[in-house]
């Protein structure tokens, strides 16, 4: 009797033991599936944010443009959600940034990546025209300007060629600027535009007549400042430059230098972008011919576009120097008087060399940091540095 009671309660709590085991071990596979599926989700969720950026940079690719904060949205072909956003005030390097979001299940990751874009070989050139080399009138060397790129030793090309041109509506959409840096100005009327009421921004003068010999006069006058920031963009036909450097009388004058407005870090918008429509007699023109101007600088930190033809006069009385420090993109370049210094003349601006009045020295790297909206990018990509998660 007494072997068969212990028999009982030995066999009750085997399977006690038993039950309990099998308890934990139901438990313990569900919560460990649990964290797989969870770990599986979380893992899903990174790769549609990625899914995003790259349809993204897909689109860029094939000739689709993106504003500042504009997003697509759609689903991977496995069913799940995912938002990618533009966004052109990157800090990591690139010429934009995307924002990728993607979900599933019960788990939402968001990451970024920078984006940089190949370049046009143009944009390695002191001077980029379509018609290939320039010309110059009145000079004591008439085929030489001078030009130094330290960077990709390229001056100038000397054949005719396809420059690359800026996309303008993307230029003239106010939404893709920060608050308080772009104005627009309309006018059909011939325009003379101060830049000092303006400094620090991005400023389109829209000419809305029709007369081809519409004129914009940009006037540089002031009778103390050494530089401004800058970027002017216009389709008047015709462009006159005054004033650079010097007083409004143009008696008096300094070395003065035209900084762009930055696009972002590393990037900074043209400091000049010319593209006009009514083209039978569009051109850009330079005027250094005041007294103010002899023996100084006007130096253009940027790049400077033009669809039409760009002259730089300097008359025969002074001495005034131009320095171009980003490319020159023109139809063609023409000069005036542009004179080659000599031990004969001495170095009239003091830079320590002799120059002719026109000097190119590239120095602000339009290849590596092009200007964005150009239409002769060869492809956008990650900035491999620059991806993170938000937390």
């Amino acid at each position: 009797m007494r072997k068969g009671y212990i028999l009982i309660v030995t066999t009750f709590i085997i399977a006690a033991m038993l039950t309990g085991l099998l308890y934990a071990t139901n438990i313990w596979m569900r919560t460990h599936s649990t964290e797989l599926s969870e770990i599986t989700q979380r893992e899903i969720a990174l790769y549609v944010a990625q899914y995003g950026i790259n349809e993204m940079i897909y689109n860029l690719n094939v000739g689709v443009t993106y504003t500042n904060g504009q997003s697509i949205s759609g689903t991977t072909p496995s069913g799940y959600q995912y938002t990618a956003t533009y966004y052109t005030n990157d800090t990591f390097g690139g010429v934009a940034y995307i924002k990728g979001v993607g979900t599933a299940g019960n788990f939402t990751r968001t990451v970024y990546a920078s984006i940089t874009r190949g370049t046009s070989e143009a944009f390695k050139y002191c001077l980029y025209t379509s018609n290939g080399g320039f010309t110059k009138t009145n000079s004591n060397a008439p085929n030489t300007i001078t030009m130094n790129n330290p960077i990709y030793g390229l001056t100038y090309n000397t054949s005719s060629a396809v420059v690359p041109e800026p996309d303008f509506n993307q230029y003239t959409n106010p939404n893709n600027y920060p608050p308080n840096t772009f104005i627009q100005i309309n006018t059909q009327n011939n325009y003379n535009f101060k830049v000092f009421n303006y400094k620090d921004k991005v400023v389109f003068i829209n000419y809305t007549g029709n007369n081809t010999n519409g004129t914009l006069t940009v006037d540089f006058g002031d009778p103390s400042a050494t530089s401004i920031n800058i970027t002017i963009i216009t389709n008047f036909p015709i462009v006159n430059f005054i004033h650079l450097g010097t007083n409004s009388s143009g008696i008096s004058g300094r070395n003065f230098t035209w900084n762009s407005v930055s696009y972002n870090s590393t990037t900074k918008y043209p400091v000049f972008i010319h593209k006009p429509t009514l083209t039978s007699r569009s051109s850009v023109n330079l005027n250094l011919d005041y007294q103010g101007n002899n023996g100084k600088t006007f130096t253009i930190n940027g790049l400077f576009y033009s669809n039409s033809n760009v002259s730089i006069a300097y008359g025969g009385s002074y001495w005034g120097f131009v320095d171009f420090k980003a490319s020159l993109f023109a139809k063609s370049l023409t000069t005036d008087w542009d004179y080659l210094e000599t031990k004969v003349s001495g170095d009239k601006n003091g830079d320590g060399r002799f120059t002719t009045e026109t000097i190119f020295d590239y120095t602000v790297d339009s290849y590596k940091y092009p200007p964005p909206y150009f239409n002769m990018n060869t492809g956008s990509s990650y900035l491999v540095p620059s991806y993170r998660e938000e937390y």
